[in-house]
């Protein structure tokens, strides 16, 4: 198992690093630094922030929210929740 854990999280490395080093046209480096904080592998409810910001204020390109919604779907799976539940613990969106 340990074996398996190591394959993770060098994906994660691997996806944050390249994350990390795109274009400031491809990512707004304010997104860069929320990505620097996340964990390894990334909650959810990281994701979900820079998502949410993305979304709000076009800070990433297309290809960068389909990798970010692909990230997210995965953290909601490894996670065993549902985006339901991980939106009602978004501070951010002031509900």
């Amino acid at each position: 198992m340990s074996d398996l854990n190591t394959v993770i999280r060098n994906f994660w490395q691997e996806w944050s690093l390249t994350i990390l080093e795109a274009p400031d046209s491809q990512l707004d480096q304010s997104m860069k630094l929320l990505v620097k904080k996340w964990s390894d592998p990334p909650q959810a409810l990281q994701v979900l922030e820079v998502l949410d910001y993305c979304v709000h204020a076009s800070l990433a390109s297309g290809f960068m929210m389909i990798v970010f919604e692909t990230l997210f779907a995965d953290a909601l799976e490894r996670e065993g929740t549902t985006r339901e539940e991980v939106v009602a613990k978004a501070t951010w969106r002031g509900q």
